[in-house]
């Protein structure tokens, strides 16, 4: 039979995405269309952004570095 193993701290399947303030609006950098701030609940696992054009999920740290450089091809 297999030893069965857990890790001892388990594992994190949520990242630490920054989460901005409620009634943050942003541009979406692929389509400047407003981006939708999804709610922050324990179940749901993606990125704080979300353009339903693009269908395309950015971060806080995603769009920081798209705003450092503009001329980088979308």
């Amino acid at each position: 039979m297999h030893k069965h193993h857990t890790s001892e701290d388990g594992y994190k399947y949520k990242p630490d995405y920054k989460w901005p303030d409620l009634g943050t609006i942003k541009n979406c950098p692929r389509c400047n269309d407003e981006l939708e701030l999804i709610e922050n609940k324990d179940s749901y696992f993606g990125k704080p952004w979300w353009c339903a054009p693009c269908q395309w999920q950015f971060s806080e740290e995603d769009l920081a570095t798209l705003e450092e450089k503009p001329d980088v091809e979308k």
